[in-house]
Parts: C-alpha cells; structure tokens; sequence
C-alpha cells in the first residue's frame, strides 16, 4: 500500500492523535498547516484531511501538485468541486451518516423549544412569573414535514415517533417508499400543511434557494422552518419579507455565507440562529474521523455525495 502522507488543513478542529490511531499499521506521516495551504509541508504531500473552512478546487494543485486523495471529516461536500477533482483524478471522500444521530438531536431539540416559546423568555418574565405567556404545543399534535429523508431525516422521524408523532409530510424525489405513518408529497404541498418543518439536503445546484419567496408563501401562521442542512437551501431574504406577511419561526444552525451572518437575522426575535453546532457532539466528532480515515484506508475511491 502507499504511504499516505496527509495534509491536515484545519488541525484545531481535526483530532490529529485519533487520526493517527484511526490510521494504525497504515504507512503515513501527518504534517499540520491552514486552509491556506501556507504552513507544513503540502508539496511533499499526497492527501488533503479538512473540514469546513478549506475549498478544494483547481487552484490546489498549486499547493499539492502530487494530491491523490481529498477527505473531508464531515458529510457535506459543498466546499468540494467535485467536477475538477473527478477530471484531476482525485478520490473524494467523506463520512456520511457519521453525526446523523448529533444533527437529528438538534434539531428534535430546538423543535421542542421553540414549540414551547423557550426561545422568548426574558429576565422581567421571570421577575414577573408570568408563566401562561408561554403555553406552546405537545410535539405529538402537530403535522411534521421532513424535506429530504436520508440518514439524517430518518433518524429524526424515528425520535419524533418515539415521542408519539404519528403525521408527518416527506419530500425526497429520491425516496418511493414511506413509513406507514408518513405520506410522500410534492414540495409545495408539504410547505402548505405542515406545522413544523424540516430541512435535510445537501447543497447543490439543484437545492440552491430550494425554499424561496414562492415556498415560504405557503407556510402556516405559526409554523416553524427548522434549517440544520445548508444555509444556501433557503433564500434568507425571502424569510425576512414573509415574516412580514406570515408571523413563524425560523431556526437556522447553517447560514448563507457563513462564518458571517446577516445582522437583520440576529435583530428578528422569531429568528434563531446557531453557528453550525449541531453535529459538534464528542461522538459524532469521533465517528466522522473514524469514518473519513476508514474510508481512505480502505480505498473507497468512487467519490461520495452527501445524504443529509
């Protein structure tokens, strides 16, 4: 087997000591640099292990002319032009499904908050006890929509059921067969009757503003848009005008551009916005380094679309 002689672009967010362990009898050494590709060693190596903060795209070569593997710890591979890597003949990897379980608690999570106006408490309502301010919704009584039902959405239709939820919406052009509780729909239709909704795709071109002013048109007084996907999927323009005609809850963990936000999300109290953590749980972490560096070791060549 060759020597695998990784680049760790992002060693702050990647545990080097598990990818060492991960990586076992492999032949390998590992050199710590940045996104940027201006620390370490690049040029003498011929695997790229990133995160989020990294692009790999036409420009890499440059850095890493003798780059052979390109692996992502993580699920998502919007950073990635998979296009160039597939021409240059760069294997893509990445670790789907590794902190579906993270992202599903989340996201159940901030559903049951915002169901229970959580979110709105301030100090003069406990100074005030004022506590009928708050009266929400049982999880159980509201209709469920799930907008993409790979491993990520699966799992939370398997807690929401465990909860006693027993009426959900999906849509996933890509899935033929529903639960027996659970009903496969058009777009349009599940933004129209659904109380809580729920974003799980990937960003593609496809995707990209998904849910836009004409979507969001559709929602219910009331309702609450959950994104723990991309923040590209959703047209945030679009959500701040139509919570101008429809009062509803947007809670975002992923937004357009990100690290920087848009102030006018942050100053919307029926806005709530999260930087990116639901899958930072310490097992998840684990499982997608385990993943990824498995992955590589085992020669799984054939680039991997992400399943949110």
């Amino acid at each position: 087997m060759e020597t695998l002689h990784i680049y760790v672009t992002e060693p702050n967010a990647i545990d080097i000591s598990l990818v060492a362990k991960t990586l076992g009898t492999t032949p390998h050494t590992l050199s710590a640099g940045n996104p940027s590709f201006t620390n370490g060693n690049p040029k003498d190596c011929n695997v790229v292990l990133f995160r989020s903060a990294t692009h790999i795209g036409n420009d890499i070569l440059q850095h890493m002319p003798g780059l052979k593997h390109a692996v992502r710890v993580g699920t998502g591979l919007d950073n990635v032009d998979r296009a160039f890597c597939q021409q240059a003949g760069i294997a893509v990897y990445n670790a789907p499904g590794a902190n579906a379980d993270a992202v599903a608690e989340y996201v159940l999570a901030a559903m049951l908050m915002a169901l229970r106006n959580i979110h709105l408490v301030k100090r003069s309502d406990i100074e005030t006890w004022d506590r009928f301010k708050f009266a929400g919704h049982s999880v159980a009584s509201r209709r469920i929509g799930i907008i993409g039902f790979g491993h990520i959405g699966r799992l939370l239709y398997e807690k929401l059921h465990s909860l006693g939820c027993r009426d959900f919406l999906l849509y996933d052009p890509y899935v033929h067969d529903a639960p027996a509780d659970a009903t496969l729909v058009p777009l349009d239709g599940l933004m129209q009757h659904c109380d809580i909704i729920s974003l799980h795709l990937p960003l593609l071109p496809q995707t990209q503003h998904c849910i836009n002013a004409e979507k969001l048109a559709y929602l219910r007084k009331n309702a609450i848009l959950l994104n723990a996907s991309r923040g590209g999927v959703v047209d945030e323009a679009a959500v701040l005008a139509q919570m101008q005609q429809t009062p509803f809850t947007y809670i975002a963990d992923t937004v357009e551009g990100e690290p920087r936000v848009n102030p006018a999300l942050l100053d919307n109290p029926n806005i709530i916005i999260t930087p990116h953590i639901a899958s930072l749980t310490s097992e998840a972490e684990t499982a997608m380094v385990r993943s990824s560096i498995q992955n590589l070791v085992d020669s799984n060549t054939t680039p991997l679309l992400p399943t949110a």
